[in-house]
Protein backbone atom coordinates (compact mmCIF):
# COMPACT_ATOMS: atom_id res chain seq x y z
CA UNK A 1 0.00 0.00 0.00
CA UNK A 2 1.25 3.49 -0.79
CA UNK A 3 1.88 5.99 1.80
CA UNK A 4 0.01 8.90 1.36
CA UNK A 5 2.18 12.43 1.06
CA UNK A 6 -0.33 15.92 1.12
CA UNK A 7 0.67 17.88 -1.30
CA UNK A 8 1.20 21.92 -0.23
CA UNK A 9 -1.56 24.00 -1.28
CA UNK A 10 -1.51 25.83 -4.63
CA UNK A 11 -2.13 29.31 -4.70
CA UNK A 12 -5.82 30.68 -5.63
CA UNK A 13 -6.21 31.13 -9.28
CA UNK A 14 -5.48 34.92 -10.52
CA UNK A 15 -8.71 35.37 -11.79
CA UNK A 16 -10.72 34.42 -8.56
CA UNK A 17 -7.94 35.99 -6.16
CA UNK A 18 -5.37 38.86 -6.23
CA UNK A 19 -5.85 42.85 -7.46
CA UNK A 20 -7.02 41.86 -10.91
CA UNK A 21 -10.03 39.51 -9.47
CA UNK A 22 -10.61 42.23 -7.38
CA UNK A 23 -10.89 45.01 -10.06
CA UNK A 24 -12.58 42.85 -12.54
CA UNK A 25 -15.54 41.76 -9.82
CA UNK A 26 -15.74 45.17 -8.39
CA UNK A 27 -15.33 47.70 -10.82
CA UNK A 28 -15.66 46.06 -14.58
CA UNK A 29 -18.24 43.78 -13.47
CA UNK A 30 -20.79 45.09 -15.51
CA UNK A 31 -20.41 47.78 -18.67
CA UNK A 32 -22.37 50.16 -16.21
CA UNK A 33 -19.57 49.83 -13.53
CA UNK A 34 -17.03 49.73 -16.53
CA UNK A 35 -18.45 53.47 -18.02
CA UNK A 36 -18.83 54.75 -13.80
CA UNK A 37 -15.73 53.42 -13.45
CA UNK A 38 -13.55 55.13 -16.56
CA UNK A 39 -15.61 58.51 -15.50
CA UNK A 40 -14.22 58.81 -12.21
CA UNK A 41 -11.16 58.01 -13.08
CA UNK A 42 -11.38 60.51 -15.56
CA UNK A 43 -12.61 63.19 -13.40
CA UNK A 44 -9.41 62.48 -10.27
CA UNK A 45 -7.21 62.79 -13.12
CA UNK A 46 -8.54 66.17 -14.17
CA UNK A 47 -8.59 67.40 -10.37
CA UNK A 48 -5.60 65.45 -8.23
CA UNK A 49 -2.80 67.27 -10.35
CA UNK A 50 -4.57 70.41 -9.91
CA UNK A 51 -5.32 69.92 -6.47
CA UNK A 52 -1.67 68.54 -5.49
CA UNK A 53 0.25 71.43 -6.91
CA UNK A 54 -2.13 73.98 -4.85
CA UNK A 55 -1.57 71.97 -1.51
CA UNK A 56 2.22 71.26 -1.92
CA UNK A 57 4.54 71.88 -5.64
CA UNK A 58 3.28 75.85 -5.63
CA UNK A 59 2.33 76.28 -2.08
CA UNK A 60 4.31 78.89 0.56
CA UNK A 61 5.27 77.47 3.53
CA UNK A 62 8.61 79.19 4.74
CA UNK A 63 7.99 82.90 5.74
CA UNK A 64 6.57 84.81 8.70
CA UNK A 65 4.42 87.54 7.31
CA UNK A 66 1.87 87.92 4.28
CA UNK A 67 4.28 88.92 1.92
CA UNK A 68 6.19 85.41 1.79
CA UNK A 69 2.70 84.27 -0.12
CA UNK A 70 4.05 85.20 -3.49
CA UNK A 71 3.09 81.88 -5.39
CA UNK A 72 -0.46 80.99 -6.89
CA UNK A 73 -0.60 77.88 -4.16
CA UNK A 74 -1.56 77.82 -0.92
CA UNK A 75 -0.09 79.82 1.55
CA UNK A 76 0.33 77.55 4.47
CA UNK A 77 2.51 80.22 6.57
CA UNK A 78 -0.83 81.89 7.26
CA UNK A 79 -1.73 78.09 9.50
CA UNK A 80 1.77 78.14 11.12
CA UNK A 81 2.42 81.59 12.10
CA UNK A 82 -1.80 81.09 13.71
CA UNK A 83 -0.80 77.81 14.83
CA UNK A 84 -0.13 78.49 18.61
CA UNK A 85 -3.92 80.18 18.68
CA UNK A 86 -5.57 78.02 16.58
CA UNK A 87 -4.30 75.18 18.62
CA UNK A 88 -4.43 76.78 22.38
CA UNK A 89 -6.25 79.89 21.97
CA UNK A 90 -4.52 82.78 24.02
CA UNK A 91 -4.03 80.68 27.08
CA UNK A 92 -0.62 82.06 29.11
CA UNK A 93 2.52 81.24 26.70
CA UNK A 94 4.62 79.51 29.68
CA UNK A 95 1.61 77.20 31.15
CA UNK A 96 0.99 75.72 27.48
CA UNK A 97 2.14 72.36 29.36
CA UNK A 98 -0.46 72.21 31.03
CA UNK A 99 -3.13 71.86 28.18
CA UNK A 100 -0.70 69.32 26.82
CA UNK A 101 -0.91 67.17 30.17
CA UNK A 102 -4.20 67.14 29.75
CA UNK A 103 -4.57 65.69 26.09
CA UNK A 104 -1.83 63.62 27.03
CA UNK A 105 -3.84 62.27 30.26
CA UNK A 106 -6.67 61.74 28.21
CA UNK A 107 -5.07 59.68 25.40
CA UNK A 108 -3.10 57.47 28.13
CA UNK A 109 -6.35 56.79 29.47
CA UNK A 110 -7.75 55.59 26.37
CA UNK A 111 -5.07 53.81 25.30
CA UNK A 112 -4.80 52.47 28.87
CA UNK A 113 -8.10 50.74 28.55
CA UNK A 114 -7.01 48.92 25.45
CA UNK A 115 -4.45 46.91 26.98
CA UNK A 116 -4.91 46.58 30.72
CA UNK A 117 -6.43 43.40 32.24
CA UNK A 118 -10.88 43.44 32.25
CA UNK A 119 -10.72 43.12 35.98
CA UNK A 120 -8.03 46.10 36.19
CA UNK A 121 -9.92 48.11 33.64
CA UNK A 122 -13.29 48.60 35.34
CA UNK A 123 -11.86 48.77 39.07
CA UNK A 124 -8.81 51.42 38.49
CA UNK A 125 -9.29 52.78 34.37
CA UNK A 126 -12.54 53.50 34.62
CA UNK A 127 -12.96 55.28 37.59
CA UNK A 128 -10.26 57.51 36.85
CA UNK A 129 -11.49 58.14 33.25
CA UNK A 130 -14.85 59.66 35.22
CA UNK A 131 -12.83 62.12 36.96
CA UNK A 132 -10.81 63.40 34.40
CA UNK A 133 -12.94 66.19 33.35
CA UNK A 134 -12.63 67.38 36.96
CA UNK A 135 -8.55 66.55 37.00
CA UNK A 136 -8.86 69.41 33.89
CA UNK A 137 -10.52 71.78 35.09
CA UNK A 138 -8.28 71.70 38.48
CA UNK A 139 -4.95 71.90 36.38
CA UNK A 140 -6.35 74.45 33.73
CA UNK A 141 -7.20 76.39 35.82
CA UNK A 142 -4.58 76.35 38.43
CA UNK A 143 -5.98 78.43 41.22
CA UNK A 144 -6.45 75.17 43.87
CA UNK A 145 -3.14 73.64 42.98
CA UNK A 146 -1.05 76.88 43.24
CA UNK A 147 -0.38 77.36 39.49
CA UNK A 148 -0.55 79.98 37.74
CA UNK A 149 -4.71 81.35 37.58
CA UNK A 150 -5.81 81.34 33.80
CA UNK A 151 -9.43 82.04 34.08
CA UNK A 152 -11.65 80.39 31.19
CA UNK A 153 -11.90 83.56 29.15
CA UNK A 154 -7.92 82.29 27.76
CA UNK A 155 -8.98 78.89 27.25
CA UNK A 156 -9.64 78.08 23.50
CA UNK A 157 -8.39 76.64 20.08
CA UNK A 158 -8.69 73.35 19.09
CA UNK A 159 -7.71 71.71 22.53
CA UNK A 160 -10.65 73.51 23.94
CA UNK A 161 -12.71 71.47 21.33
CA UNK A 162 -11.10 68.83 22.39
CA UNK A 163 -11.41 69.24 25.62
CA UNK A 164 -14.68 70.46 25.96
CA UNK A 165 -16.27 67.61 23.91
CA UNK A 166 -14.30 64.30 25.67
CA UNK A 167 -15.38 65.95 29.04
CA UNK A 168 -18.85 66.18 28.00
CA UNK A 169 -18.55 62.47 26.65
CA UNK A 170 -17.60 61.26 29.99
CA UNK A 171 -20.45 63.05 32.10
CA UNK A 172 -22.87 62.07 29.39
CA UNK A 173 -22.26 58.68 28.81
CA UNK A 174 -23.10 57.09 32.77
CA UNK A 175 -26.00 60.32 32.82
CA UNK A 176 -27.55 58.79 29.52
CA UNK A 177 -27.47 55.40 30.94
CA UNK A 178 -29.72 55.98 33.92
CA UNK A 179 -31.94 58.29 31.78
CA UNK A 180 -32.45 54.90 29.33
CA UNK A 181 -33.02 53.04 32.50
CA UNK A 182 -35.28 55.45 33.66
CA UNK A 183 -37.73 55.58 30.64
CA UNK A 184 -38.07 51.40 30.75
CA UNK A 185 -38.90 52.01 34.14
CA UNK A 186 -42.15 50.93 35.93
CA UNK A 187 -42.53 53.81 37.96
CA UNK A 188 -44.38 55.95 36.26
CA UNK A 189 -42.87 59.70 37.58
CA UNK A 190 -39.07 57.99 37.02
CA UNK A 191 -40.20 57.19 33.48
CA UNK A 192 -41.88 60.62 32.93
CA UNK A 193 -39.34 62.49 33.81
CA UNK A 194 -36.15 60.77 31.70
CA UNK A 195 -38.93 61.14 28.94
CA UNK A 196 -39.41 64.52 29.21
CA UNK A 197 -36.00 65.25 29.52
CA UNK A 198 -34.93 63.20 26.82
CA UNK A 199 -37.37 64.35 24.34
CA UNK A 200 -36.47 67.96 25.31
CA UNK A 201 -32.47 67.77 24.42
CA UNK A 202 -33.48 66.08 21.22
CA UNK A 203 -36.04 67.93 19.89
CA UNK A 204 -33.97 71.76 20.67
CA UNK A 205 -31.56 73.03 18.10
CA UNK A 206 -28.17 72.41 19.98
CA UNK A 207 -27.63 76.61 19.10
CA UNK A 208 -30.87 77.57 20.84
CA UNK A 209 -29.90 75.42 23.83
CA UNK A 210 -25.92 77.52 24.17
CA UNK A 211 -28.06 80.77 24.09
CA UNK A 212 -30.33 79.23 26.59
CA UNK A 213 -27.45 77.63 28.58
CA UNK A 214 -25.58 81.06 28.14
CA UNK A 215 -28.47 84.09 28.88
CA UNK A 216 -31.56 81.75 30.71
CA UNK A 217 -29.58 79.32 32.73
CA UNK A 218 -27.88 81.93 35.59
CA UNK A 219 -31.51 82.92 36.23
CA UNK A 220 -31.57 79.57 37.77
CA UNK A 221 -28.68 80.34 40.23
CA UNK A 222 -29.21 81.48 43.46
CA UNK A 223 -29.17 85.49 43.20
CA UNK A 224 -25.63 87.03 43.03
CA UNK A 225 -24.08 83.03 41.88
CA UNK A 226 -21.52 83.80 39.09
CA UNK A 227 -21.34 80.87 37.17
CA UNK A 228 -18.93 80.44 34.54
CA UNK A 229 -19.95 80.81 30.45
CA UNK A 230 -17.87 77.86 29.85
CA UNK A 231 -18.98 76.27 32.08
CA UNK A 232 -22.83 77.10 32.15
CA UNK A 233 -21.86 75.71 28.19
CA UNK A 234 -20.11 72.02 29.56
CA UNK A 235 -23.84 71.60 31.17
CA UNK A 236 -25.62 72.44 28.19
CA UNK A 237 -23.52 69.76 25.92
CA UNK A 238 -23.64 67.28 28.55
CA UNK A 239 -27.25 67.37 28.80
CA UNK A 240 -27.49 67.80 25.13
CA UNK A 241 -25.41 64.23 25.12
CA UNK A 242 -27.56 62.80 27.36
CA UNK A 243 -30.50 63.18 25.01
CA UNK A 244 -28.91 61.34 22.35
CA UNK A 245 -27.19 58.74 23.93
CA UNK A 246 -30.17 57.57 26.03
CA UNK A 247 -32.20 57.15 22.51
CA UNK A 248 -28.98 55.00 21.87
CA UNK A 249 -28.61 52.41 24.80
CA UNK A 250 -32.75 52.17 25.00
CA UNK A 251 -32.26 50.93 21.06
CA UNK A 252 -29.03 48.66 22.47
CA UNK A 253 -31.63 47.29 25.30
CA UNK A 254 -33.86 46.45 22.91
CA UNK A 255 -31.62 44.72 20.91
CA UNK A 256 -30.49 42.26 23.25
CA UNK A 257 -32.21 38.91 23.79
CA UNK A 258 -34.68 39.32 26.40
CA UNK A 259 -33.76 35.84 27.87
CA UNK A 260 -30.15 37.53 28.94
CA UNK A 261 -32.44 39.50 31.75
CA UNK A 262 -34.20 36.21 32.62
CA UNK A 263 -31.20 34.57 33.30
CA UNK A 264 -29.67 37.29 35.38
CA UNK A 265 -32.71 37.01 37.27
CA UNK A 266 -32.48 33.10 37.93
CA UNK A 267 -28.74 33.75 39.27
CA UNK A 268 -30.26 36.36 41.74
CA UNK A 269 -28.60 38.93 40.55
CA UNK A 270 -29.78 42.44 42.01
CA UNK A 271 -31.61 45.08 39.25
CA UNK A 272 -28.03 47.13 39.54
CA UNK A 273 -25.50 44.04 39.21
CA UNK A 274 -27.95 42.87 36.61
CA UNK A 275 -27.74 46.23 34.72
CA UNK A 276 -24.36 46.90 34.72
CA UNK A 277 -22.37 43.19 34.64
CA UNK A 278 -24.60 41.87 32.09
CA UNK A 279 -26.71 44.21 30.35
CA UNK A 280 -24.27 47.06 29.63
CA UNK A 281 -21.48 45.45 27.96
CA UNK A 282 -23.77 43.95 25.89
CA UNK A 283 -25.40 47.09 25.36
CA UNK A 284 -22.25 48.34 24.29
CA UNK A 285 -21.11 45.93 22.23
CA UNK A 286 -24.72 46.28 20.21
CA UNK A 287 -24.71 50.13 20.17
CA UNK A 288 -21.29 51.35 19.23
CA UNK A 289 -21.31 52.13 15.67
CA UNK A 290 -24.15 54.50 17.40
CA UNK A 291 -22.42 55.61 19.99
CA UNK A 292 -19.26 56.72 17.87
CA UNK A 293 -21.99 58.77 15.35
CA UNK A 294 -22.93 60.24 18.65
CA UNK A 295 -19.56 61.45 19.54
CA UNK A 296 -18.47 62.65 16.08
CA UNK A 297 -21.71 64.84 16.50
CA UNK A 298 -20.89 66.52 19.56
CA UNK A 299 -17.32 66.64 18.87
CA UNK A 300 -18.05 68.64 15.46
CA UNK A 301 -20.86 70.70 17.45
CA UNK A 302 -18.30 72.38 19.67
CA UNK A 303 -17.59 74.63 16.29
CA UNK A 304 -21.24 76.03 17.39
CA UNK A 305 -19.56 77.26 20.61
CA UNK A 306 -18.42 80.32 18.32
CA UNK A 307 -21.53 81.78 18.21
CA UNK A 308 -21.90 82.72 21.87
CA UNK A 309 -18.16 83.57 22.10
CA UNK A 310 -16.07 81.10 22.54
CA UNK A 311 -12.96 80.97 20.56
CA UNK A 312 -12.43 77.27 19.71
CA UNK A 313 -10.44 76.66 16.39
CA UNK A 314 -13.23 77.85 14.31
CA UNK A 315 -13.80 81.21 15.61
CA UNK A 316 -9.71 81.89 16.26
CA UNK A 317 -9.59 81.00 12.48
CA UNK A 318 -12.53 83.71 11.49
CA UNK A 319 -11.02 86.31 13.90
CA UNK A 320 -6.98 85.65 12.38
CA UNK A 321 -8.92 86.00 8.69
CA UNK A 322 -10.17 90.02 9.88
CA UNK A 323 -6.18 90.76 11.55
CA UNK A 324 -5.21 93.60 9.63
CA UNK A 325 -1.48 91.39 9.00
CA UNK A 326 -3.44 88.90 7.32
CA UNK A 327 -6.29 90.62 5.18
CA UNK A 328 -4.78 88.94 1.35
CA UNK A 329 -7.51 86.45 1.44
CA UNK A 330 -6.37 83.38 2.91
CA UNK A 331 -9.65 81.91 4.37
CA UNK A 332 -9.28 79.20 1.84
CA UNK A 333 -6.30 77.96 3.57
CA UNK A 334 -7.85 78.10 7.09
CA UNK A 335 -10.80 76.45 6.69
CA UNK A 336 -9.28 73.90 4.69
CA UNK A 337 -7.00 73.24 7.69
CA UNK A 338 -9.54 72.89 10.38
CA UNK A 339 -11.56 70.62 8.03
CA UNK A 340 -8.42 68.83 7.84
CA UNK A 341 -7.92 68.29 11.79
CA UNK A 342 -11.08 67.09 12.19
CA UNK A 343 -11.25 64.89 9.86
CA UNK A 344 -7.98 63.24 10.89
CA UNK A 345 -9.55 63.25 15.07
CA UNK A 346 -12.93 61.79 13.41
CA UNK A 347 -11.35 59.35 11.10
CA UNK A 348 -8.96 58.32 14.47
CA UNK A 349 -12.12 57.71 16.88
CA UNK A 350 -13.52 55.65 13.79
CA UNK A 351 -10.15 53.65 14.11
CA UNK A 352 -10.98 53.20 18.29
CA UNK A 353 -14.42 51.94 17.29
CA UNK A 354 -13.51 49.22 15.54
CA UNK A 355 -10.69 48.22 17.47
CA UNK A 356 -13.43 48.06 20.76
CA UNK A 357 -15.89 46.31 18.81
CA UNK A 358 -13.30 43.80 17.91
CA UNK A 359 -12.16 43.23 21.69
CA UNK A 360 -15.84 42.83 22.50
CA UNK A 361 -17.01 40.22 19.87
CA UNK A 362 -17.80 37.32 21.05
CA UNK A 363 -19.23 35.18 18.30
CA UNK A 364 -15.99 33.39 18.02
CA UNK A 365 -15.83 33.24 14.29
CA UNK A 366 -13.16 31.45 12.60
Amino acid sequence: MKEFIAKPARPAPVSTAGPIAWIKNNLLSSAFNAITTIIVIALLLSIIPGLFDWFFWSADFAGTTQEACTSNGACWVFTKVWAQQLFYGSYTDGQLWRVNLCIISLFAIIYAATIVPAQTRNKVIIPIFLVLPVIWIVILNGKLIGLEHVSTNHWGGFALNILMSAASIIVAFPLSFLWALGRRSEMPFARTVCVVLIEFFRGVPVLALFFMGSVMLPLFFPEGSNIDKLMRVWIVLILFMSGYMAEVFRGGFQAIPQGQYEAADSIGLSYWQKNLLIILPQNIKVSMPNILATFIMLFKNTTFLLIIGIFEILSTTQTALTNSDWLGGHSTEGYVFVALVFWICCFSMSMISNSIERKLETSHRN
